[in-house]
């Protein structure tokens, strides 16, 4: 039984010292700096905001050292002594600053050194600091610009309360209030366009649908103007007729032209004017105000002649108003027809009147005499 305890004991020892030695690994392995050489400084706050031994401490924003202890002095300030790793402690120089800042709005607080320009600063002196606010330091590089933003809201709100002091500004504020006092009871009380438009679908509709309108004619608009960029476009850099026309020789000929045309115009406009021609003489002689006078008499008589006619009055009016003068005409040229007698007048009238080829007279023959040849003229006609 004893030689099984021991057996026990001694498990149990060497698990627990493996397990121990297994933490130790892993602490040692996340502090991989533990071993490195550090240089020591001295900073000077009034106050910490809860800045504790182990705190890291950043140069330049990366995490170099740590806090080794933090005490009060004599003279009533907190004193915070650090150290810093050896290939960063090279870039605190003169110029540097210290800071208390966070690794968040409400992480652990932490030591932050700004890189200084002039020689690194000797083991064991004290790194000027710099005050900062929680707001600031939770910002990081943007803690000057976030400062200058507090200061200007400052100073606005600060000018915004001396304006709302005036008596004047408040009385202006009570006056607008009173009038949205009165407009929105007319709204409300009132039967206007304002409450039917907040109240009546139809109207919200018709409102909707003007828009819808609007937005559909500008996009015709629009639409029309890209059809109107590509229509100058291809005139522009076309080679059809109205980019020959504008950008060609042709358009300089038809302009000329043009001028010439109207520079003759105005040449024989100018010589009616002034010369001494028949169209002058027509335009401002005497001869204008009688040929003017005739045909006003020519219109007269032309209207009394008309309206002769339309009365039946005369040969012409009668045959265009009178229906028995018609028939008469009618029956005249039928019974015309019939004559045998006035047919024959009138062919042989239209036959002396026709100048006729004289044929070749055949010869006589045997048997044939003159008048047998004129019964075969007039058998011919």
């Amino acid at each position: 039984m004893n030689e099984g305890s021991s057996e026990l004991r001694v498990g149990i020892f060497v698990t627990a010292a493996v397990a121990i030695g297994g933490v130790l690994v892993f602490v040692i392995g996340g502090q991989s700096t533990i071993f490195a050489a550090e240089t020591g400084y001295e900073t000077v706050f009034e106050t910490v905001d809860g800045l504790r031994p182990g705190s890291p401490v950043r140069v330049a924003g990366i995490e170099a050292g740590r806090v080794e202890r933090v005490e009060f002095g004599r003279d009533g300030m907190v004193h915070v002594f650090i150290e810093v790793q050896d290939d960063a402690a090279r870039f605190v120089r003169t110029g540097s600053e210290a800071s208390i800042g966070s690794k968040g709005l409400l992480g652990d607080q932490l030591i932050d050194i700004t890189v200084g320009e002039g020689d690194q600063l000797a083991e064991g002196s004290t790194i000027t600091t710099a005050e900062r606010s929680l707001l600031t330091s939770f910002l990081g590089n943007s803690g000057e610009d976030a400062e200058g933003i507090l200061d200007d809201v400052r100073g606005i709100t600060g000018g915004l309360r001396t304006t709302l002091a005036d008596e004047q500004v408040q009385g202006d504020i009570r006056d607008i209030v009173h009038n949205l006092n009165l407009i929105t009871a007319m709204v409300h009380e009132n039967d206007g366009t304002v409450r039917r438009l907040l109240t009546d679908p139809e109207m919200a509709d018709g409102v909707q649908e003007a828009l819808l309108s609007l937005r559909d004619t500008s996009s015709e608009l629009n639409r029309t103007m890209r059809g109107v960029r590509r229509i100058v476009g291809e005139v522009e850099h076309g080679d059809g007729s109205a980019h020959e026309l504008i950008y060609g020789p042709q358009l300089t000929t038809v302009l000329t032209n043009v001028a010439t045309a109207v520079g003759e115009i105005s040449t024989i406009l100018r010589d009616i004017r002034t010369g001494d021609n028949n169209a002058h003489a027509l335009i401002y002689g005497d001869e204008a105000g009688g040929l003017i006078a005739n045909l006003t008499q020519m219109s007269v008589d032309l209207r009394a002649i008309v309206s002769d006619v339309r009365a039946g009055r005369g040969t012409i009016g009668g045959l265009l108003v009178d229906p028995s003068i018609y028939e008469d005409i009618k029956r005249l040229v039928g019974n015309l027809q019939r004559n045998e007698i006035l047919r024959s007048l009138v062919r042989y009238s239209i036959r002396e009147d026709t100048p006729r080829a004289q044929r070749p007279r055949p010869e006589a023959t045997s048997g044939e005499t003159p008048e047998d040849e004129e019964e075969e003229e007039e058998e011919d006609e």
